[in-house]
């Protein structure tokens, strides 16, 4: 698990509201957003699109917000992207009480290094990207890591094979799949052919005895 670094994200009240005055925030470099909190209205913002672009490049999931001298802890609740121009579209914030536990989805990776049965011709795959836990914001991990290196041809490594900290709650099933290693293509397509020869060559012995059968019968 790696270590938790404190992310500040600046953000500004918006007051203007509507598509033309987005596309006019957009034109100067700011991403409209809303920070959502319980019990209360919810809060039109804007975030510079170069710091936002600068943070994206982390890992992070709580995150405290300053507007002005106002700090809030909060996470990402939803990002819209426009995909073919490559650009943020609206960011949604949810506020969150330090003392409170919630929800999150963690990211997971392979820690550095290489499968062993891959070096032996295996293939090495992602089942799951991201493993749901329950805590208090202070503790939310940024990422998880796994130590790939011992899986040989076959092997899988699962959610329960994950070592949490004591004050973090699994929600993800702990039998999933995480990563694992399976048989070259090759090897796979050549064991099918050889179970499908075999069935049909029962096939073909089956007949032939109930053939015999009948002939005996007459």
């Amino acid at each position: 698990m790696s270590s938790k670094t404190n992310y500040e994200l600046a953000v500004e009240s918006r007051s203007e509201l509507g598509t033309g005055a987005v596309r006019r925030a957009r034109k100067v470099g700011k991403i409209p957003a809303v920070m959502y909190s319980r019990g209360a209205e919810s809060a039109p913002l804007f975030v510079d699109a170069k710091e936002w672009e600068s943070l994206s490049r982390h890992d992070f999931n709580l995150l405290t917000l300053l507007n002005g001298k106002k700090k809030t802890a909060a996470v990402v609740k939803e990002i819209q992207h426009n995909y073919l121009k490559a650009y943020v579209v609206h960011i949604d914030f949810q506020e969150v009480k330090m003392d409170e536990k919630i929800t999150a989805s963690i990211p997971i990776r392979a820690a550095h290094g290489e499968a062993a049965g891959v070096s032996k011709g295996g293939i090495f795959e992602q089942s799951i990207y991201e493993i749901e836990i329950n805590c208090l914001p202070g503790d939310l991990p940024e990422h998880f890591e796994a130590d790939i290196t011992a899986l040989e041809i076959g092997d899988a490594l699962h959610v329960e094979e994950i070592t949490l900290p004591a004050n973090v709650e699994l929600i993800t099933d702990p039998k999933l799949v995480i990563f694992h290693v399976s048989k070259p293509v090759a090897e796979e397509v050549a064991v099918a052919e050889e179970a499908e020869e075999g069935a049909e060559g029962e096939a073909a012995e089956a007949s032939e005895a109930s053939e015999a059968s009948e002939e005996a019968a007459e």
